[in-house]
């Protein structure tokens, strides 16, 4: 049994399928290192506590460290902004471009992302 928490705290890729998922919608811009830094344009499309989709236009590979910035409108409609680091988690093309998935370096929590933690915490509680 305490072999299963230790897995069930790592956010291994079932508990990740198994998070719920947010639908949120807004700009956000995925930062890159190595040679092709800089930063990526890209749509959020959904997220919760261990990572996000994403699309883009630009290929990102699976396994590249990346910031993504967030800008989005909170439940009480004022403009909110976070900046989380993570790894490419995969990609599929796309007929604009690319989907991508991205998973957090570590969990939104309300001490370390507190915007984000607040909308999903709220939008979690009205879908439950």
């Amino acid at each position: 049994m305490g072999n299963k928490r230790a897995t069930k705290a790592l956010g291994t890729v079932d508990d990740r399928r198994r998070s719920v998922r947010v639908q949120l919608t807004g700009a956000a811009m995925i930062g890159r290192e190595g040679p092709k830094s800089g930063p990526v344009s890209a749509v959020l499309d959904n997220v919760n506590r261990v990572g996000a989709g994403l699309h883009t236009k630009e290929l990102l590979k699976s396994h590249e460290p990346v910031t993504v910035s967030l800008a989005f409108l909170d439940q009480h409609g004022e403009e909110q902004q976070e900046k989380l680091a993570g790894k490419v988690a995969w990609t599929k093309p796309w007929e604009k471009g690319y989907l991508i998935g991205v998973v957090w370096e570590q969990i939104v929590t309300k001490e370390k992302n507190r915007w984000l933690y607040l909308y999903l915490d709220e939008t979690l509680k009205d879908t439950g």
